[in-house]
């Protein structure tokens, strides 16, 4: 029991700066809320703990001003028994990390045009604010998605007020992979920071690339996902461009390019989502489309495909057994004969590589072209080094020809 009020039930989630728990009220009984509490298990100097608790008061004034539909609403905050509590909205659903975990990526572009124009309108909004409130942590974890598919932006614990004239953010936050490069000591967050993130959200949701595992170096969306329009794709590049005064200046510059006047995607020549249209959640069977993948914890992608994993074995199997096969040509012919036992051996041992070469040369091709194999972590590297293996099987093999030429008896 809190406040004589509330009645904790459950627990929601637990994160850096503490747990939420789902609660009823003793005051209107058909209510049930999402109570945050802040955690100092953690925070041992007094400082330190009092920066805590000034932040966490930070988040519940500002979002008690806040009033939009894609924003959890806050109600009350209030300290008991030496902790901080803030009683919000309780939003049904899941996290959006949860939802794609269970369906996969990528999602279909519709639906990410949908989801698109509901963050467009909420960042817009927060940057509106006087002064503006830079989210800086839009990722999947911190979106919730309601059954009738609405998002609503959770966990404000990073979010600032905008200082304009500030050189730099005193303190680094946010997501390494979603996050703006100026967020770590490089410059002062701005609108254009939210821009960023939102474009690396975007990105990730139309191509399944991990972000985490290129930070600031996003490859073009259109170059994993063939089906994202040119123009989507260039709107998405330039948005997560690592120099802020190259991307967006606002969201609403960003929405344009993404949904146009009429909210189409541009160059679709259809519309994709109607300005009110919403996209509900599944009951049950997940949507996965060709060449989608299982999305889990960032870094957590497939290692690699199984065509690109045997053509990079053979490819290595083969090059391997050539240097053999060389190296034992090689010392017989050190000896002036490349004709006796030690090389005809050799010779003997070349021929298998000289099959599986090219044949691991040949998959790695396969592989490249494959539409899911840049979705994994080492898919592209292993289908390099199985094309580079076959053409190092190849030069090898010429090489004991060369030798079996220069250093045969029956040649003096």
């Amino acid at each position: 029991m809190l406040q004589d009020r509330y009645i904790i039930t459950n627990r929601l989630g637990q994160g850096g700066m503490g747990a939420v728990y789902r609660a009823s009220d003793r005051r209107l009984s058909t209510v049930t809320w999402a109570v945050k509490e802040m955690s100092q298990s953690a925070i041992t100097g007094p400082l330190e703990r009092q920066r805590a608790r000034d932040l966490f008061l930070h988040e519940a004034e500002m979002l008690a001003g806040l009033n939009h539909p894609n924003l959890p609403r806050v109600t009350d905050h209030f300290e008991q028994d030496g902790k901080a509590y803030l009683v919000m909205e309780y939003v049904p659903g899941e996290t959006l990390l949860g939802f794609l975990m269970r369906e996969g990526l990528p999602q279909p572009q519709g639906r990410v045009t949908e989801w698109a124009r509901q963050l467009c309108d909420v960042l817009e909004y927060l940057h509106s604010q006087n002064p503006p409130i830079i989210f800086r942590d839009l990722k999947p974890a911190n979106i919730m998605i309601t059954p009738n598919g609405q998002l609503k932006l959770i966990d404000f614990g990073i979010a600032r007020l905008f200082k304009p004239g500030q050189a730099q953010d005193t303190q680094a936050f946010g997501t390494v992979g979603y996050s703006a490069p100026e967020q770590y000591g490089r410059g002062q967050t701005d609108g254009r920071s939210d821009i960023y993130a939102l474009g690396v959200l975007l990105h990730q949701l139309l191509t399944g690339h991990d972000p985490t595992l290129t930070p600031f170096r996003l490859p073009q969306a259109r170059q994993i996902n063939p089906n994202v329009p040119p123009a989507l794709s260039d709107a998405l590049a330039r948005a997560t461009d690592s120099d802020p005064d190259r991307r967006f200046a606002t969201i609403a510059d960003f929405r344009q390019a993404l949904l146009g006047s009429t909210g189409q995607a541009p160059m679709t020549g259809q519309t994709l989502a109607q300005p009110q249209a919403t996209y509900a959640r599944p009951a049950s069977t997940p949507y996965m489309q060709p060449g989608s993948q299982p999305y889990g914890e960032p870094g957590t992608q497939p290692p690699t495909t199984r065509l690109a994993n045997v053509a990079r074995w053979t490819g290595l199997g083969s090059v391997a057994l050539m240097l053999l096969a060389a190296l034992m040509v090689g010392l017989a012919a050190a000896t002036g004969d490349s004709g006796n036992a030690l090389a005809g051996f050799g010779y003997v041992l070349a021929f298998l590589p000289l099959l599986g070469g090219p044949v691991g040369a040949i998959l790695g091709v396969l592989a490249l072209l494959q539409t899911n194999t840049p979705l994994t972590l080492y898919g592209r590297k292993h289908a390099v080094i199985a094309i580079a293996s076959g053409v190092a099987t190849l030069l090898l093999c010429c090489l004991i020809g060369y030798i079996a030429g220069t250093y045969n008896p029956s040649n003096d």
